[in-house]
């Protein structure tokens, strides 16, 4: 049986984006929303990153997080990339504009990450100058990490499907929306441990040689359609 204190360290593989087909919720992803909805708003950012990072950083999780992955082109993100990508060149016809008019209409102003915009002109220059942008460069580029931005997330679960997760969805939606070309960058944050344990059961080499080897495998399945 695997040992319980198991580590594993998070590794980039570079894959198909076509082909990272399911989405799932992180397995300690509960806590961290209770943090988020419980703690007193000043302490709320920093508290919640780092209660993240230390759920997270054992990396090997039972669970049926995985089991409970759904398509990804089911989430909310590629929904309203590729309405938005379809109503191109028009895009204040997209839905996303049409709610960005409604939050400001109702509430004053509509954000996205960090940029808020509080005005129609505002609204433009925020879907002009990001949203937008990104479709754009996606289409003529492919995927291009972008120095100090954070790596999309994804998980492996017990048979070895490559699992999207955190951070980069609208990068992954907008990919997938345009059909960029190339490669996509994807930090595997953790594994479900019947995984791991299959992966050592199989193999004479040492722990770390063995888990190497699994990745490589993995990489090389998602890369098929590159």
């Amino acid at each position: 049986m695997i040992k319980q204190n198991r580590m594993f360290s998070p590794i980039v593989l570079y894959v198909d984006p076509h082909v990272l087909e399911q989405h799932t919720l992180e397995p300690h992803l509960k806590w961290v929303v209770w943090s988020a909805v419980n703690l007193p708003r000043l302490f709320t950012h920093h508290v919640v990153f780092r209660l993240k990072g230390f759920l997270s950083r054992k990396g090997v999780f039972g669970g049926q997080w995985d089991l409970k992955s759904k398509p990804f082109e089911e989430r909310e993100e590629f929904q309203l990339m590729k309405d938005l990508y379809e109503c191109l060149p028009d895009y204040r016809q997209s839905f996303w504009y049409q709610r960005g008019l409604q939050a400001i209409s109702e509430k004053g102003q509509f954000s996205h990450k960090d940029l808020v915009a509080q005005d129609p002109a505002e609204l433009d220059r925020l879907f002009e100058g990001y949203l937008i942008k990104i479709l754009a460069t996606m289409r003529q580029e492919g995927y291009r990490q972008r120095e100090g931005a954070d790596y999309p997330e994804a998980m492996i679960g017990r048979d070895g499907t490559l699992i999207k997760t955190a951070h980069g969805t609208h990068r992954l939606a907008a990919a997938k929306v345009v059909g960029a070309a190339g490669v996509f960058p994807v930090k595997v944050m953790g594994v479900h441990r019947q995984w791991l344990a299959a992966v050592l059961a199989a193999s004479s080499s040492n722990e770390a040689e063995a888990v190497s080897a699994a990745l490589k495998e993995i990489e090389r399945r998602y890369q098929a359609g590159t």
